[in-house]
């Protein structure tokens, strides 16, 4: 205490203490923002919106020369639909195929030249518990990024061609990607359930190339034929059953075996070398 003109004071120090800011490497929330805005950037591009006098919906580019993957429902029973690109580029796309046996996948092709094309792979790496994400559109939101999880894998015959998410995607999303962490398209996705929450599904990516000749024709895809219903394996895991098994393949050397009236068929290719195999 001190006196100043007979009055007295007292000097009371305040201290204040500033947050110590974290360096980016040993911030785990921050290296997880930054990948995840890396992984948008990347797929965003790619993704179109699709729009009839019905509806909208989500599409991605699977060739550099304009051809679209969707889904049958959000193209609708037309042969035409308007198409958005990412830079607000506005065009007319043209239905050219749509999948047989009632699969919930069809092809449009739109006049872009150079088009974002987003990779192929890792579909068959899919387990529950699996990260995966989505960029497509809804009503009020466009060009919408959204996370999950694969929640379960279901079963067709022997084939496994669809899997449950729990990205929390809404109406408008239909026709768009599902990519793993890496950025890999894995499926496409698909309706979900009604007065169901963030349960929602996706058709593999393997099971769209297989199911459209256009786009097989323009894929970097390994082609196996085998007898009607033979499970056909590749590199140990389950691809897919006769008479025909279509997948993206990385290059390099790949081992195929199926089983055939009892007798195990077992054969070593290089790809690309070669990309059509025959069991017999």
């Amino acid at each position: 205490m001190f006196r100043i003109r007979n009055q007295a004071f007292w000097i009371v120090a305040v201290v204040v203490v500033l947050p110590v800011a974290v360096a980016a490497g040993d911030d785990p929330l921050f290296a997880l923002e930054k990948k995840q805005q890396a992984l948008f950037e990347r797929v965003a591009p790619s993704v179109v919106f699709i729009s009839n006098p019905h509806g909208l919906g989500s599409g991605f580019f699977v060739s550099r020369n304009g051809l679209v993957l969707t889904n049958q429902h959000v193209v609708g029973k037309g042969n035409l639909v308007d198409v958005v690109l990412h830079d607000g580029t506005r065009l007319q796309g043209t239905v050219v195929e749509r999948a047989p046996e009632k699969l919930d996948l069809a092809l449009v092709q739109v006049e872009a030249a150079k088009a974002p094309v987003l990779p192929v792979g890792g579909m068959f790496d899919l387990l529950v518990g699996s990260w995966v994400a989505s960029v497509g559109h809804n009503r009020g939101g466009i060009w919408t990024f959204n996370t999950g999880m694969v929640s379960n894998i279901y079963p067709a015959g022997s084939e496994r061609p669809v899997f449950q998410t729990q990205i929390p995607l809404n109406p408008g999303s239909s026709g768009g990607p599902i990519v793993d962490r890496l950025g890999r398209v894995v499926g496409v996705v698909t309706a979900g359930l009604v007065d169901s929450n963030s349960i929602n599904f996706g058709i593999r990516m393997d099971v769209a190339i297989r199911s459209l000749r256009k786009l097989a024709d323009i894929s970097d895809v390994l082609t196996i034929t085998a007898p009607k219903g033979v499970a056909v394996f590749v590199d140990g895991k389950m691809a897919g059953t006769g008479p025909r098994v279509v997948i993206p393949a990385d290059p390099g050397t790949h081992e195929i075996f199926a089983v055939i009236g009892g007798k195990m068929k077992k054969i070593k290719i290089r790809y690309p070398e070669r990309r059509l195999v025959e069991l017999k």
